[in-house]
């Protein structure tokens, strides 16, 4: 390669690296400004897309006219960079353009979303105008007489597109998790220097690299057919082309999960694909004269390898899976991301690489006029992608799913073959049999067999190990065969569904269980009582994600004027009606209306102030819900509460590492100092925030739980008894979590380390050393209560139900302080001693299990739980006649009790375990 020309394919390299890093940055930045609801990241797509269109077609023309392109894509190189560094310190001033716009024009949530689409075309719009015109100028600079315009084009796109797998590569995993955005952009515009510095280098030397004077292209001065059939097929190939990039990408995240990390992989995949296509075409078929039938094949390789993975893609869970047996480290499973990817999408996108030079090839073959080809072709083709994304991301899918979709994409990238058979050249018959063969083809796919929504919902990638421990080798289809799936499906955002499983209800969204009817619906419920039955008198309050409904259920039974829900996702809002009987149809409350939008987004165009705020995702390691645990997302929710507001937002501990735990307090404490930590399940943490240290009022709680029976009956339904049961619920009070977030990082909009953190603990175990973490900063039992209300939690009875709460937890050394305190009340309070007795054996210690348990027994008649405890804590003591004793009398006085039956089976066999 003479030395010229690889210096402008170095530039163009880097040219192409930063392009890709600017488009996941750009789009990071700017969704955080007008939210992640799929409408505003398609408005923000549309507006990147559409300057790269006219930019391209402006590029072209320019092209054509200027004497040195090269030092014309020098400068505007060096345009981008200066706009890319200008770019980030300016969105704040964006936010209060559109927000005082807002005000001024009196606009909707809606109307104000309009104003936001238009900001963002008017904010992406210059660079990426400049980005558009870069590849015909090059193009244009490179052209020479002597060689076809398809290996030359093909050559350059090939390495633009080997650029921006690079910068996707860079940007995923080693620039934004430890440097953040902006240091990214910095990065980037340097690589744009660079370019510009190499080409204006060049253009300055006056290197022969200026096109020779040759016959016009066909689609200038020649075939009319020619001129306005290429463009049009790759306009129809670029949408098709976004729809199969849309939905196979909706369908992996189904199967890989949605971490920052596997997007990362499918956008790899994606690129991967075009710079082979492209760089195999420039290599073997670049040097030949192609006309639209040459094209109508390429496309015809689009349409039956995407049949082909389409038809195979049920295979992909057993083999991930398989992948995942190996090991489950995070460079592992990294490189299973990309190699699922890979097999799943390459196949297609490779001969999607080969079309824009087989269309240059065919439109304008050689000579003075090449940048103006390429500029007009890749404007056609990134129109048509503005409209797929368009119908693809808000009609398509929506309507007829991600399965349906792709075989639409299928169809009409066969039809588009048969087409441009038909306008070849050759003989009717020539033309008409490979045609029809086509059609014929494009027709068959409407025959191809759907997915099996049990597998397409089960997230292989997600619940791996459970699968692997539980299948042993068998295929997944076995293991999900039981589910009963009743809803299904795939929305803007998400594939959502609800399955049943052994009596219980689950929704998932993309696979993971989101909510469910036993495990989650403690957290569910208590996630709203918990703020409510603790702030003094609320009567508005804001539920960020609406799920199974059972939080917006529970804040309904209380007495407020307002409950204001908001979800992304329109078919949770449909799937939520499955739980009606657990939610009590919550949406027909006329106090209740459900919003569909970002919440973040919502928060921030919003006047209404709330006294509770209740945010619901508990998952930061999914891509996108980092940004709902940063710095300025607390500090926006703060500034939405009335004075005296409360805030509460839940956390898992589980799959989460524990310096990712305590970053989250730390950063949720930024903007609310008084934090207390709560623990309605084991695992799940609620962070209760005020701005104000205020003490519990417990003679209020008591009196507000004594005056809602719909909230005493929640109580019930959870077997926490009375009010106190909230109490023990408590984990650390103000103080403690204090101490607990010392040291700890912080979760900025800039940087945003859960987002890349926390998927690397997705197959560890955390939940008990978080616990155990949290636990190791205790040093109150209670919260603080006002000394009027303190003296509450010295009856008996309030004890009693707080430790009953610490039970609900799974902390029995909690559970056992309160039921010796309230033994100390009252020796002879059953009940208690029957509750120390089982805290003392889930603790290990089975001889004062069995005080407690005689402590019961002592006062007839005798507890058949009190029996069986103390048969359990005499097997462990060695004690084998009084244990079966004990437990004979158990199952005597309670024959149907399936485990006291069990305990006695076993130990009679002589495999009960101790």
């Amino acid at each position: 390669m003479p030395v010229p020309l690889l210096v402008v394919s170095s530039a163009l390299f880097l040219s192409g690296a930063a392009g890709l890093v600017y488009q996941v940055v750009w789009l990071r930045m700017l969704g955080l400004v007008f939210g992640h609801a799929v409408d505003a990241l398609t408005a923000v797509l549309v507006a990147f897309m559409s300057g790269l269109a006219l930019g391209s077609a402006l590029g072209g023309r320019l092209s054509s006219r200027a004497r040195s392109p090269l030092a014309i894509y020098a400068w505007l190189e060096a345009g981008i960079a200066v706009y890319a560094l200008c770019l980030p310190p300016g969105l704040p001033a964006l936010t209060r353009v559109s927000l005082t716009l807002r005000d001024a024009l009196g606009l909707s949530y809606e109307g104000w979303s309009l104003v936001q689409v238009a900001l963002a075309f008017l904010v992406l719009l210059p660079p990426t105008v400049l980005m558009g015109a870069t590849l015909p100028l090059v193009s244009q600079a490179l052209a020479s007489g002597g060689e076809a315009s398809g290996r030359r084009v093909g050559a350059l796109y090939a390495v633009n597109t080997w650029g921006a797998v690079t910068g996707t590569l860079a940007a995923g995993y080693f620039l934004l998790p430890p440097l953040g955005n902006r240091v990214t952009v910095w990065i980037a515009a340097g690589a744009n220097l660079a370019a510009a510095a190499l080409a204006l280098t060049i253009a300055r030397r006056g290197t022969a690299l200026a096109p020779q004077p040759v016959l016009s292209a066909p689609g200038e001065e020649g075939s009319s057919r020619v001129a306005w059939l290429i463009p049009a097929a790759m306009a129809v190939s670029g949408a098709v082309a976004m729809v199969f990039e849309i939905a196979w990408t909706r369908a992996l995240s189904l199967l890989l999960g949605s971490s920052t990390y596997a997007f990362t992989a499918m956008v790899l995949a994606v690129l991967i694909g075009l710079a082979m296509g492209s760089a195999v075409y420039a290599w073997r078929w670049g040097n030949r004269r192609v006309g639209p039938a040459t094209l109508g094949v390429i496309q015809g390789g689009v349409g039956l390898s995407a049949a082909v993975v389409l038809a195979s893609f049920d295979r992909l869970p057993d083999l991930i899976l398989a992948a995942l047996r190996v090991s489950t480290v995070p460079s592992w499973v990294d490189l299973v991301e990309i190699l699922v990817s890979v097999s799943a999408l390459t196949m297609v996108t490779l001969w999607m690489g080969a079309a824009f030079p087989c269309a240059i090839a065919a439109w304008a073959p050689a000579g003075a006029r090449v940048g103006r080809g390429v500029g007009r072709l890749y404007a056609a083709n990134t129109a048509g992608a503005i409209v797929g994304v368009l119908l693809g991301g808000l009609v398509l899918v929506p309507t007829w799913g991600i399965h349906g979709s792709l075989k639409m994409a299928i169809a009409a990238t066969l039809m588009l073959c048969g087409a441009l058979f038909v306008a070849g050249s050759g003989s009717t018959m020539r033309r008409s049999l490979p045609a029809a063969a086509a059609l014929a083809l494009a027709l068959s796919v409407a025959f191809l067999p759907d997915w099996d929504t049990r597998l397409m919902s089960s997230a292989p990638a997600v619940y791996a190990r459970s699968y692997l421990r539980a299948g042993a080798g068998r295929p997944l289809r076995e293991l999900v065969r039981d589910q009963e799936v009743l809803f299904y499906r795939d929305g803007r955002s998400g594939t959502v569904a609800v399955s049943r499983e052994g009596g219980q209800l689950f929704l998932r969204i993309n696979g993971k269980i989101d909510a469910g009817t036993v495990v989650d619906m403690p957290t569910q419920i208590m996630a709203a009582h918990l703020p409510l039955l603790t702030h003094p008198a609320p009567r508005t309050v804001f539920i960020l994600g609406m799920g199974s409904g059972m939080t917006a259920g529970a804040a309904a039974r209380h007495p407020v004027e307002r409950v204001d829900v908001l979800e992304i996702e329109p078919a949770v809002i449909e799937a939520s009606r499955f739980f009606r009987d657990f939610h009590g149809d919550v949406l027909r409350d006329p106090r209740v209306r459900a919003t569909i939008g970002d919440g973040r987004n919502f928060l921030q165009a919003s006047s209404t102030a709330y006294d509770v705020i209740i945010s619901e995702p508990s998952n930061p390691w999914m891509s996108g819900l980092a940004a709902l645990f940063s710095r300025e997302f607390f500090l926006l929710a703060r500034e939405r509460l009335r004075p005296g507001g409360v805030m509460l937002q839940w956390v898992q501990s589980y799959n989460l590492a524990p310096e990712h735990l305590k970053m989250v307090v730390a950063t949720f404490r930024e903007a609310f100092p008084a934090t207390s930590i709560w623990e309605p399940t084991p695992g799940d943490f609620l962070l209760l925030g005020r701005v104000d240290r205020v003490p519990l009022d417990a003679r209020r709680l008591r009196e507000r739980w004594e005056a809602e029976p719909r909230v005493r009956a929640d109580f019930e339904r959870l077997g926490m008894g009375g009010w106190a049961g909230l109490l023990g619920l408590f984990v650390l009070g103000e103080d403690d979590a204090a101490r607990l977030a010392v040291g700890a990082g912080l979760n900025t909009d800039d940087r945003l380390p859960l987002e890349f953190g926390a998927p690397r603990a997705l197959y560890l175990e955390t939940s008990v050393p978080n616990r155990a973490m949290v636990a190791s900063f205790r040093s109150a039992d209670l919260p603080a209560l006002t000394p009027e209300s303190a003296p509450l939690m010295d009856q008996r009875a309030n004890r009693y139900w707080a430790g009953v709460g610490c039970l609900r937890r799974a902390d029995p050394a909690a559970a056992l302080a309160h039921f010796e305190r309230v033994l100390q009340l009252d020796p002879t309070h059953t009940p208690a001693a029957i509750a120390a007795a089982m805290a003392a054996l889930q603790l290990g210690r089975p001889a004062p299990a069995l005080d407690f348990a005689r402590r019961a027994l002592a006062r007839p008649p005798a507890p058949p739980a009190a029996l069986f405890l103390a048969g359990v804590s005499a097997w462990w003591l060695g004690r084998g006649e009084e244990a079966g004793s004990y437990l004979e009398r158990a199952s005597a006085l309670e024959p149907g009790n399936a485990e006291f039956r069990e305990t006695l089976r076993r130990f009679r066999s002589g495999t009960l375990s101790r």
